[in-house]
């Protein structure tokens, strides 16, 4: 695990405290961005794709992203949430090359969490949310696996992820990459969907939205401008996969800088 960690980037999303009720009770739905939940009281249940995962008073619960979330509360719950993603050098996420514990993981220092959540106050308290997370992702990633592929295979995937990355702000063809992986379409984008969980499209949306919400924070470039910045041809498009992933328009994250983890939260203090 130390060497794939090596040269990772975190980022945090969103986070936030909130009081949950019978009535936190939503449909399932994708997450481009892994959720990490600390409950303080109550009880919860979360259903994934293939397993679900209790919320307990101090613990925590990892969810990974592109999986399907049904959330709701069994006894009212005070919660603190956040959503970030861990890229590894190759342009993964580690959740899409580790799968996480499904039991919840003991952890009894709330005041990690209240440091996540102080991270909007500026520079400072940010990257002290960045040492928090990593120390309540330690006891989840200890109790992590690597999900199971050939060594030649996490090869040829590298090779791809490395090509996405390097032209990344260029055109980019699904039969280009099943080319250079040496097959049909059709199998290259069955191949890459079982090993990261997501289709060659998507992924590839997924790392240019990303690119561009950095663009949109760091920069004053019109959205126009970072559209074509980050591979996109025509500027609309590029606004409804922007908004596809994010749930805002580029102008609207550009002045909110914030993603919803559910709809109509209520949050304490």
């Amino acid at each position: 695990m130390k060497s794939t960690l090596q040269n990772s980037s975190l980022n945090l999303i969103r986070s936030y405290w909130q009081s949950a009720d019978q009535s936190w009770h939503y449909p399932a739905y994708q997450r481009p961005y892994n959720w990490l939940i600390y409950t303080v009281s109550g009880r919860g249940l979360v259903q994934l794709d293939d397993y679900s995962i209790e919320l307990l008073p101090n613990t925590l619960a990892l969810l990974p992203l592109q999986q399907s979330c049904h959330y709701r509360c069994i006894e009212p719950m005070q919660i603190g949430a956040c959503a970030f993603n861990l890229e590894l050098s190759t342009g993964l996420d580690l959740f899409q090359v580790y799968t996480p514990p499904t039991s919840p993981v003991s952890f009894t220092d709330q005041a990690a969490m209240t440091s996540v959540i102080a991270s909007q106050n500026s520079n400072q308290e940010y990257f002290q949310a960045l040492a928090a997370i990593y120390q309540m992702l330690a006891p989840i990633i200890a109790d992590s696996r690597v999900k199971t592929a050939p060594h030649a295979e996490n090869q040829r995937l590298s090779q791809i992820l490395e090509h996405i990355n390097q032209h990344l702000t260029e055109p980019l063809s699904i039969p280009e990459l099943a080319y250079i992986h040496g097959t049909s379409t059709a199998h290259f984008s069955r191949w890459f969907s079982a090993l990261t969980a997501t289709s060659p499209k998507k992924f590839i949306n997924q790392k240019r939205v990303d690119l561009a919400c950095k663009l949109l924070i760091s920069s004053t470039l019109s959205v126009e401008k970072i559209a074509y910045n980050c591979g996109y041809q025509d500027p609309l498009y590029f606004s409804k996969c922007f908004k596809r992933f994010t749930k805002q328009t580029p102008t609207e994250y550009r002045n909110n800088q914030t993603l919803e983890l559910f709809p109509e939260v209520s949050c304490y203090q």
